[in-house]
């Protein structure tokens, strides 16, 4: 008799993931508890909070994400110019002849 395939399962991210996002539309949802979306959002969320661009509180029990978006754009530009930074001490290195 010919075994059948089983569905891989969800991994614990995927759960974790699942359960974060249950208020959020259906798109989300399933971009999220997908197995690599679900490790972006567990790698991105802590940096986007510990960076100040998205803060959590709790009012009455309830928790409320808000998203700070001259935080964001602030970040962003620091994040543009480190990375112009960056290609430039590439661009020179590469450009120094070898001895």
């Amino acid at each position: 008799m010919a075994k059948r395939k089983s569905k891989s399962k969800t991994s614990m991210t995927q759960q974790i993931a699942g359960i974060a996002t249950m208020g959020m539309p259906a798109p989300v949802q399933k971009v999220a508890a997908s197995k690599w979306g679900s490790k972006i959002l567990l790698l991105l969320v802590p940096v986007l909070i510990a960076s100040g661009i998205i803060t959590i509180s709790f009012t009455g029990g309830m928790p409320s994400i808000n998203v700070n978006h001259d935080r964001a754009a602030a970040v962003g530009r620091d994040l543009r110019d480190e990375a112009l930074k960056a290609a430039e001490r590439v661009r020179d290195y590469n450009e120094t002849p070898y001895r």
